[in-house]
């Protein structure tokens, strides 16, 4: 087998379902049932905000359903351009642009409304149900009007009995925001529209979200086949031995706080998944991967992933404190 074919080393090469990602599907879901026509949610940098966004769009059939485990919608996802737009015409062009139902420079906006509501109904229509949850990453870059123009889709596609749920998922900074706050001074449609909920995402909490999180290493990640979890690939003598990543969760969490006490940062029980991933793909490919012979980790081996992937340099960040010389 070629290792470099491996999806571990591909950006977006794959997803595991984690706790918070869990959380925010049963978010979402209680909204839906409040008959809400959209929510909020809202994070720091790193948290894994844009993965669960493509997990639950990829595997909607899974979350997405009724109390007997029945589809009842499908979902998408954009990302929400940067720049200014002028007007409701570039608007329309860069989410349809976004969502690859259009590649042209300019579409105006009778044309460019058509097409983004025509998108939701062909998928709905294809899929044979009435809901579409739309995810929004980046959505702080939506200016007022913006949200106005959204509601005009919102209200032709309630006329057509097809019903747009909006999941607006935005960057806060490192300390969190009150993002309820933010939509006080907003007109009261837009409020009961989409933002009677707000949900704050969270990183991996505690050693059981780490646990579960591992474990998906173990068991739902698999390449080339069925029979070979990551875990398996990249640790096969140890794994077909009985050692699973998952039971070494308690190891990571206190390499994380030892590696925190050096820098005199407190301790945690948090793990964001962006340094979370990374570690666990290093520890896998470069330490457990190049060892036939492995057997499990050590404090040693996790301080070289923790340092390598550089959990310092981003609990900084986050924290906005200043970034000492040897964490750079």
């Amino acid at each position: 087998m070629d290792i470099a074919k491996h999806p571990i080393f591909k950006p977006n090469g794959f997803q595991i379902p984690t706790k918070p990602t869990e959380t925010f599907a049963n978010f979402i879901l209680q909204n839906v049932e409040n008959d809400f026509h959209g929510c909020s949610a809202y994070g720091g940098g790193g948290l894994g905000k844009t993965s669960a966004q493509q997990f639950l769009t990829d595997h909607c059939a899974h979350w997405l359903v009724d109390e007997d485990e029945q589809p009842i919608g499908v979902a998408s996802r954009l990302i929400m351009p940067s720049g200014l737009r002028r007007s409701d015409s570039a608007f329309y062009t860069a989410l349809t642009n976004s969502l690859k139902i259009s590649n042209t420079d300019r579409l105006s906006a009778k044309r460019g409304k058509e097409r983004l509501v025509n998108f939701v109904k062909t998928r709905c229509g294809q899929a044979k149900q009435t809901l579409m949850v739309m995810f929004i990453d980046c959505a702080q870059r939506i200016t007022r009007a913006e949200f106005d123009y959204l509601a005009d889709v919102d209200e032709q596609l309630t006329d057509v009995q097809l019903r747009l749920f909006l999941v607006f998922v935005r960057q806060s900074d490192a300390t969190g925001v009150e993002v309820s706050d933010d939509w006080s001074d907003y007109p009261s449609h837009m409020v009961r529209r989409w933002f009677m909920a707000t949900h704050a995402f969270q990183p991996l909490k505690g050693v059981a979200e780490i646990m579960h999180a591992l474990s998906r290493y173990d068991s739902a990640a698999c390449w080339p086949d069925p029979d070979m979890p990551y875990t398996r690939y990249f640790a096969r003598h140890a794994f077909d031995n009985g050692w699973r990543l998952e039971h070494q969760a308690q190891l990571l969490l206190d390499g994380i706080n030892a590696l925190r006490a050096c820098a005199n940062m407190g301790s945690t029980d948090t793990w964001p998944m962006q340094t979370f991933t990374q570690a666990v793909r290093y520890l896998l490919a470069n330490i457990a991967g190049r060892d036939a012979q492995f057997e499990e980790f050590t404090p040693q081996q996790v301080r070289e992933a923790l340092e390598a992937t550089g959990y310092l340099r981003l609990e900084y960040v986050r924290a906005n404190l200043v970034l000492p010389r040897e964490a750079a």
